[in-house]
């Protein structure tokens, strides 16, 4: 759930003033917009995909961020966007100051309890816009079930590929690395 505030910014301007802030924002066409707070749900799909890519990926090639490294789209045409997936897997860069990317590879995003589908499509098509991405997925927060695009030099499919299924598994061959859902479903020991 987004909830737009009175503010048009630069992307310039947006980093800095979201900067040490309270609260979660992203820039989305030139407007701000404030962001609903995750569940515990919500938050352990994150973090156990976060894990287990970061144990994969290498890291002298790419980087694995979690919710505050942002992605930019459309950059510097006044209406550009800055977004926050749950997981950006990006080209390594030696610089460490920057608070958002360029060349995302792979977002990754985990449905909220106030979100469905059709909103990340939306936030798909945006993000869609980088030509350095190659995958793009949508996991649920509460059972083994998701949405991925994957494409390479023959342009982006139509739809998504759903895998679903406790049993079923993540491939994204771009970065070498595999995603069990059971690993990411598995339940809470006690």
């Amino acid at each position: 759930m987004e909830r737009e505030l009175d503010r048009a910014m630069s992307e310039e301007q947006f980093l800095a003033w979201a900067e040490g802030r309270d609260g979660r924002y992203e820039l989305v066409e030139g407007r701000v917009t404030m962001q609903a707070g995750a569940t515990r749900d919500h938050e352990r799909v994150a973090k156990r995909i976060f894990s287990l890519l970061y144990a994969q990926v290498d890291e002298a090639r790419f980087d694995v961020n979690k919710g505050d490294f942002g992605v930019r789209i459309r950059p510097g045409e006044g209406r550009g966007s800055i977004l926050y997936p749950d997981v950006v897997i990006d080209a390594q860069s030696p610089t460490g100051a920057e608070r958002a990317t360029l060349t995302p590879v792979v977002v990754i995003e985990v449905l909220s309890a106030g979100t469905d589908d059709d909103h990340h499509v939306q936030k798909f098509a945006r993000d869609a816009r980088r030509d350095t991405l190659r995958c793009y997925a949508v996991f649920d927060q509460k059972r083994p079930r998701t949405h991925l695009w994957t494409w390479g030099d023959g342009g982006r499919p139509d739809a998504p590929a759903l895998v679903e299924g406790s049993a079923a598994e993540i491939v994204f061959p771009v970065i070498g690395a595999r995603l069990r859902l059971a690993d990411i479903y598995r339940p809470i020991p006690g």
